[in-house]
């Protein structure tokens, strides 16, 4: 038999069940005896699964048994030699592969799209950032990722670099030129790590772009649960032998996962991969006719525009996410998801005139049609209407150009005072913000707040944006560090 026809750890997690153990044990409510009735009524069947570190049952940390074969399987599935699952998402595993790498006073190369964990790994390891430029498409108002030029001259420029860090592909589907990348960086001696949050899927689908470990990445994180069938909060770290201390990876990841690990994460991360490996293909080729199938319909609704590869001159382009339009309605982002929202369609992410929706394998020729027929519905209402068109300056969307003065570790310890935003020009940062989705800081800790950044606070304030990571909310405040 195919071992990938086993759910190793779901396959011990059932029979140990089945023993009839009286427990003495965590968690308090033994297996569901003490729950909640509201806890009970959502999870009845479930709460026997909700066990304590049960080392009949493996250990996260240092898994030797059922749940080292799970890992093993998912390893061989994606072709990479290694894998770490994790119960703490796709935020503790990026963090481990920067702690994993790099420490205090290296330098990683990272792009400013990057997401906020990534921050979070910079304090944690005590590395120093250096930016790549990345592309912006003005009519879209998205990132497009750094060009394989952009990321030659800064490894070039920073050969001291010990690794470079990739978003693959970023949250609007676009990828960069990852295997030249990949070919650069290992000539020049530095490790990749990609942040490949939204790409499990990509492998099990002939028109998809090709995944990051196939491309010779050497440590690739995603979140199993934003495309493919695992819970939310879980995730897989993919390794590939060669540049990596693998004991060192596994020791950041222990430090970083919950040493209470819920057991009813890891069994969806088996059988997800379970999934995958026995129907991922047919799946996810229909996420991808249906995404096609949808872009079809939605371009020919009068006023929605959708973004496809042609337009953006992507290298790599995942079609699963769509992004839909409406700035010839007249609407912006924020308008257009209150009126889908009305129509019980909820978006992933809002900005500038449009949202994205992502189809995956939970999606159907249904869901596909409530869609349509909502967006259809907009369309109709405000053609009718003689509304004043509000338009969004594009380029409010750039995120501001990083001037680092301190590395985020030093800058996170330092002593810090809070002033006015409008006094703070020039200051040093002493937070990390960023507007969530996608969780792109604009400004991080260590960073000096430029003109940029005030501006770019000011055009999102307008657009009734809400920052995530701020003390103070309104950001009429700021802490900055006390020089």
């Amino acid at each position: 038999m195919d071992i990938q026809q086993r759910m190793p750890f779901v396959e011990a997690l059932e029979l140990y069940k089945e023993e009839h153990f009286v427990p003495f044990h965590t968690p308090g409510h033994k297996i569901g005896h003490g729950a909640p009735s509201k806890l009970v009524e959502w999870m009845e069947n479930a709460l026997p699964y909700d066990l304590g570190v049960m080392y009949a049952l493996d250990d996260l940390h240092e898994p030797e048994g059922v749940l080292r074969e799970a890992q093993d399987l998912t390893a061989e599935l994606y072709g990479a030699d290694y894998c770490w699952f994790s119960i703490n998402g796709t935020t503790a595993l990026i963090e481990a592969m920067i702690m994993g790498t790099v420490g205090p006073r290296d330098t990683i190369i990272i792009p400013r799209e990057a997401h906020r964990s990534v921050v979070s790994g910079l304090v944690l390891s005590g590395a120093t950032p250096v930016y790549m430029e990345c592309q912006f498409h003005e009519r879209w108002g998205i990132p497009l990722g750094t060009s394989t030029e952009a990321a030659i001259q800064t490894m070039d420029a920073y050969p001291e670099a010990k690794a470079i860090l990739l978003v693959y592909p970023n949250y609007y589907g676009v990828g960069v030129d990852i295997e030249t990348i990949v070919k650069a960086a290992h000539k020049r001696h530095m490790i990749v790590l990609v942040d490949e949050a939204h790409g499990p899927h990509l492998p099990f689908a002939e028109s998809l772009p090709i995944e990051a470990i196939e491309a010779g990445a050497d440590l690739v994180a995603q979140s199993t649960h934003k495309s493919v069938g695992s819970l939310t909060q879980t995730s897989w770290l993919l390794g590939r032998e060669g540049h990596i201390n693998v004991r060192r990876i596994t020791q950041m990841h222990q430090m970083l996962q919950s040493t209470s690990p819920n057991y009813l994460f890891l069994a969806s991360l088996d059988m997800a991969r379970y999934q995958l490996a026995t129907e991922g293909r047919t799946l996810v080729e229909k996420a991808v006719d249906l995404s096609l199938e949808l872009r079809r319909r939605l371009i020919d609704i009068d006023g929605i525009s959708i973004m496809d590869n042609i337009s953006i001159g992507a290298v790599n382009y995942d079609v699963t996410k769509v992004l839909i339009d409406a700035k010839d309605l007249g609407l912006t982002g924020v308008e257009f998801e209150r009126l889908l929202r009305a129509e019980h369609i909820e978006v992933e992410l809002v900005q500038a005139h449009h949202v994205l929706v992502l189809i995956t394998i939970g999606d159907s020729h249904e869901s596909i049609q409530h869609l349509v027929d909502a967006v259809q519905r907009i369309s109709n209402n405000y053609k009718k209407k003689a509304i004043e068109t509000t338009t969004i300056d594009m380029l409010s969307s750039i995120l501001p150009i990083p001037k680092v003065v301190l590395s985020p570790r030093d800058a996170m310890y330092k002593k810090r005072k809070q002033v006015l935003l409008k006094d703070a020009l020039h200051c040093i940062s002493g937070e990390t913000i960023s507007y969530y989705p996608p969780g792109i800081p604009f400004i991080a800790v260590g960073e000096e707040i430029t003109e940029s950044v005030l501006q770019y606070i000011e055009k999102r304030k307008a657009l009734g944006y809400i920052p995530s990571g701020a003390e103070d909310m309104s950001l009429e405040l700021i802490w900055i560090v006390e020089e």
